[in-house]
């Protein structure tokens, strides 16, 4: 085996070797002018370090929405299907809300990571707006359910 020592850099030991065959006022000026080179190269690694990191944690933050974007695909696309496959067997009110806002509420969140309270409250308005028309349209000619006593059971008072 073959050591390529020209190509490589010199070792500590080396170095020191040929430093002790100096003077000492050269070994200082050598110092002197060593330590800024230094110095140089520490704070290229550590900027080197803090790029590898804010690279890394780019490519987690990435990963996340990535997932959350298939996963709401998913998740709308398995809503719809069962909401058509209830729908065909006999439950509107089910295919509505599983076709209703609810879709568009939990793929935003699963895409988009936040829920305003302003669309949060639109869409419970759609749902029910949407759950009663299911209802009416079950049972013909019904009126809306009128609100009960809080009695319990007997006629209205």
């Amino acid at each position: 085996m073959t050591s390529d020592s020209s190509t490589s850099q010199p070792s500590g030991l080396e170095i020191a070797l040929q430093w002790a065959q100096l003077p000492p006022e050269h070994l200082e000026v050598a110092l002197k002018a060593l330590d800024p080179e230094l110095a140089r190269q520490h704070e290229w690694r550590l900027e080197e370090a803090r790029l590898k990191s804010l690279e890394a944690k780019d490519r987690r933050v990435h990963q996340l929405y990535f997932v959350g974007l298939i996963a709401g695909f998913v998740l709308a696309v398995g809503m719809l299907t069962a909401a058509v496959i209830v729908g065909v067997n006999g439950s509107p009110w089910l295919a509505a809300m599983l076709s209703g806002p609810s879709v568009l509420s939990l793929a935003g969140l699963f895409v988009l990571r936040r829920v305003d309270s302003d669309s949060a409250r639109q869409i419970a308005r759609a749902q029910s707006s949407a759950l009663s028309a299911a209802y009416q349209a079950q049972v013909p000619g019904a009126a809306p359910a009128a609100p009960s006593n809080s009695t319990g059971g007997g006629p209205p008072l």
